[in-house]
């Protein structure tokens, strides 16, 4: 859907963070509040959820190609 394929090898890897963010949710974590932190299996290394949150603050310095000032 409009990636010409560049990321077809970041899916599984952001089906599993999906994964991991939907079943905390589903079991009462409230990633608004608290975001939820996810250990990489291979790595170990752990990834913030909350980098991705729709509540982050907005970076003044991006060109802002999204709707986020809108």
């Amino acid at each position: 859907m409009g990636t010409s394929g560049n990321q077809f090898k970041n899916a599984p890897v952001v089906g599993r963070l999906m994964a991991a963010l939907i079943e905390a949710v589903k079991n009462g974590h409230d990633h608004d509040r608290h975001p939820l932190r996810y250990r990489c299996p291979h790595s170990g290394n752990t990834v913030d959820l909350g980098s991705f949150s729709r509540r982050r603050q907005v970076n003044e310095e991006s060109s802002c190609t999204c709707s986020a000032r809108a």
